[in-house]
């Protein structure tokens, strides 16, 4: 069994040095890239050249009153096409644990209210420049 496993619940998100996250259920981050196709002539398989990069960010949280992920705050900073800094801490904030880190534009929060369970809010985030990674 590794010794380096660590919970989802150590994730701090951070929205322009503010933490959005506290209340998330998940929060995903999925890197992507253009792929141009360079086949030709008498190529039986395609082949590929690699292009520009780009990612999503989601994030999924429990609406609580008086918590980051239940205020009204929270959801005009993440108004769609608002441009920000977003951060994301997988193993929280103590000193050497790792970070991501890359500038974003929100496309909103969406919002689900089941009839009977909690409401959650569902925040997401197109990548809009390099990503970075380093160290708290």
């Amino acid at each position: 069994m590794s010794t380096n496993s660590y919970s989802g619940s150590a994730l701090v998100v951070q929205w322009n040095g503010t933490v959005i996250s506290g209340n998330q259920t998940s929060f995903d981050y999925t890197p992507s890239v253009d792929l141009y196709d360079q086949s030709s002539g008498a190529d039986t398989n395609k082949k590929h050249l690699s292009g520009i990069k780009d990612g999503q960010a989601s994030m999924s949280a429990l609406i609580q009153s008086g918590t980051n992920a239940g205020g009204t705050s929270l959801y005009n900073m993440l108004t769609e096409g608002n441009s920000g800094t977003l951060k994301w801490m997988p193993e929280g904030t103590a000193v050497g644990k790792p970070y991501r880190e890359m500038p974003v534009i929100s496309m909103g929060v969406g919002f689900t209210h089941p009839y009977n369970n909690v409401v959650v809010a569902n925040a997401s985030f197109q990548q809009d420049g390099t990503r970075t990674e380093g160290t708290n």
